[in-house]
């Protein structure tokens, strides 16, 4: 704990690089979120020249050092002034309300195991487990713990980050959940001063409830349900309706689809708020500064969360036209200038992506994203519901100088209905996303003015919101109800045994499930793990899932013939039902598993 409040406090010295016109109130509020992606940045590029554990004690030294000398330097005014009574209100019950989901729903521990939350955070709870606890053995760069061998080409800043506080002492569900908390108060923060720029604390409060609580329609298809079915609401409440193929719905809600589950999408949004409000300040006094900062956070973003470096390479690109239209020399050295740090910075991930994967894996074309054979105007009318056609009446009526700064979502979220960026294509939600929080804004400042025309407008803009957010809200009311033991005590115990009896080098196979303690608590490597992670990661896994359901069947034949060594086979209790050759040696059993030692 003591590190991480050491890290937190090292970001007061980072709020100088915040626009001018940020209180000392909200400078504070930003400051943790701040401390954290220094600090993990600076020990994720040490780490590659120094190792692990030494490079987080470098990075934590060159933190405090730049810290002391940016905030001696550049000090802002002692300007303290007012902070809304509306945003903190709001920022309190947000934090809270997420904070007690992620204490109890992220491998929180209890006398039956570890607990984590339905949807998306049973599977991504196991797989950052196992990246963290990889991080942990101080392998750096690591592999891929679910598929030994190969190097790990994934945003993992946030996992490092974990497993540094790991190391320091916390345990899994703290050293997960106090990052994205200190994240989200500053992702609050900087969309609440962005959202200002356009309009009032209403609007604010609009946008964020939409954004939080979208999307889509689906709670009407929940309503027809619950009237032909009948029964109590909370028992007749099993699935989601944001995301349900059935209703052909996929925008699922962004805060159980995504800020909650996704580990790297929040520091993601707060980093790409960050620089978008540079680049708001720089379409003012055309400080190069700014850009300067902003080419730091685009070369960070890879290995933060990849679609917000996706999304803001494509904003830096139009606001880049943008500007030399007013004068060509300056914005072309400026914007240069920003490029050229953004890539200086990106070397180490570039080079790992390019000596692992090929470009083709994740590009590919569509005519549409999830909508199949339905017409896309109606798929995202039943996805979205009128965000869409509100953004688009919103960006009618926004300030003629201020619409520069929504045309960058528009044309996204055209190409992200055209090109997918992973082999998944469900994932391009995670580009879409930031198209919908700008589109938010545009909304909440449409149902801001249209409130103030009368008693029907406000009837009206009240009545748009509680649809847009009612589908959602089924969505974190089914997050709230649903909590899953991950890995129970049996697992914990084969886990302890590995880490303690066996090398971090070693490859085991296992029964290649979505959850597996050998990869997720002990941090070893495993010859295949859930396919399921595999592929959205553009790893070819066919031929050693072949070989591992063979072996897992009692065949040994290929044993002597895998890609890398293997040295323990994991073996469900229940599944060993065949005779192991004599040269193999069981070395571990409880109630649910049996190791062997080739």
């Amino acid at each position: 704990m003591l590190l991480l409040l050491a890290i937190a406090a090292l970001g007061i010295g980072f709020v100088p690089i915040l626009p001018k016109n940020f209180g000392w109130p909200y400078r504070l509020l930003v400051a943790p979120a701040l401390g954290l992606f220094v600090f993990g940045e600076l020990a994720l590029l040490f780490s590659f020249f120094l190792g692990l554990f030494n490079g987080v004690i470098v990075a934590l030294i060159v933190a405090g050092i730049l810290a002391l000398t940016i905030f001696v330097k550049f000090k802002p005014k002692n300007d303290f002034g007012e902070i809304s009574p509306v945003f903190l209100a709001v920022t309190a019950v947000t934090t809270m309300l997420l904070a007690y989901i992620w204490l109890t729903q992220t491998l929180a521990a209890t006398s039956v195991g570890l607990k984590t939350g339905g949807g998306g955070m049973y599977g991504d709870s196991a797989l950052h487990a196992a990246y963290t606890s990889r991080l942990t053995t101080g392998e750096f760069p690591i592999q891929n713990p679910l598929f030994a061998g190969r190097i790990l080409v994934y945003p993992f800043a946030n996992d490092l980050l974990s497993s540094t506080l790991k190391i320091a002492g916390l345990n899994f569900n703290l050293a997960f959940s106090l990052p994205q908390i200190l994240f989200l108060i500053g992702f609050l923060v900087l969309f609440y001063q962005i959202c200002r720029k356009f309009t009032s604390d209403i609007g604010f409060v609009i946008s964020l409830l939409i954004l939080f609580l979208g999307w889509g329609v689906g709670v009407i298809f929940f309503l027809n349900e619950w009237g032909t079915q009948g029964g109590g609401f909370w028992q007749f409440l099993t699935k989601d309706y944001t995301d349900n193929a059935q209703y052909n719905l996929y925008f699922r809600n962004i805060l159980t689809g995504l800020v909650l589950s996704e580990r790297s999408f929040l520091p993601g949004l707060f980093l790409g708020l960050l620089m978008f409000s540079n680049f708001m300040e720089y379409f003012g006094p055309k400080d190069r500064k700014l850009l300067l900062i902003n080419g730091l956070i685009l070369g960070s973003l890879p290995f933060w969360h990849t679609h917000s470096f996706i999304f803001f390479s494509i904003v830096s690109a139009i606001f880049a036209v943008w500007s030399m239209r007013q004068n060509f020399k300056k914005a072309f050295v400026d914007f240069s200038s920003m490029g050229l740090v953004a890539v200086a910075t990106m070397v180490p991930f570039l080079f790992l992506f390019f000596t692992n994967h090929q470009v083709s894996q994740f590009l590919h074309t569509s005519l549409g994203w999830q909508n199949g054979d339905e017409n896309i105007l109606v798929f995202w009318l039943k996805n979205t519901f009128l965000t869409i056609p509100l953004a688009i009446l919103g960006f009618w009526f926004v300030k003629r100088d201020q619409k520069i700064f929504f045309i960058p979502a528009f044309v996204v979220f055209i190409i992200a209905n055209l090109v997918i960026f992973q082999p998944w294509d469900w994932d391009n939600i995670k580009l879409l996303s930031w198209s919908f929080l700008f589109f938010v804004i545009l909304t909440g400042f449409l149902l801001a003015k249209l409130a103030q025309k009368g008693l029907v407008a406000k009837v009206t803009a009240g009545v748009i919101i509680l649809i847009s957010i009612a589908s959602g809200s089924l969505s974190l009311e089914l997050q709230l109800k649903n909590r899953y033991v991950l890995y129970d005590n049996w697992d914990i115990d084969l886990a302890n045994w590995a880490k303690s009896n066996t090398n971090t080098r070693d490859v085991f196979i296992v029964e290649p499930t979505p959850v597996n303690p050998i990869s997720g608590l002990a941090g070893r490597l495993v010859y295949i793990g859930y396919p399921g992670h595999l592929w959205v990661h553009g790893i070819d896994y066919g031929k050693r899932e072949q070989e591992v359901n063979q072996i897992l069947a009692g065949n040994f034949s290929q044993i002597g013939n895998l890609e890398v060594p293997v040295k323990y086979i994991v073996i469900p209790v229940d599944k060993y039902n065949f005779e192991a050759p004599q040269q193999f040696k069981k070395v571990y059993q409880n109630q649910k598993y049996l190791v062997l030692l080739l």
